[in-house]
């Protein structure tokens, strides 16, 4: 596993709980499954989990109703 973690594999994360989750037990999912704490982009490094919830929450990505996040999975960047 690379250092840092493309922020598709956090959403990917999210979409595995169809029902949703919220930030606070997201934000410790995230923790559990990617403890180096350190994110990127297509266009931005260096994020902690923060940041890249952040992210994708501002590109659609990930999106909040209710105090439930739950996952976009149909846009986002192409993998090369």
């Amino acid at each position: 596993m690379s250092e840092s973690v493309h922020g598709r594999e956090v959403v990917a994360l999210l979409a595995a709980t169809p029902a949703g989750m919220s930030e606070v037990a997201l934000l410790a999912l995230i923790t559990q499954a990617y403890p180096l704490n350190l994110f990127h982009t297509c266009k931005v490094k260096g994020m902690n989990k923060n940041q890249i919830l952040v992210n994708m929450m501002t590109k659609g990505r990930i999106v909040e109703s209710d105090g439930i996040l739950t996952a976009q999975t149909s846009c986002g960047c192409k993998k090369n």
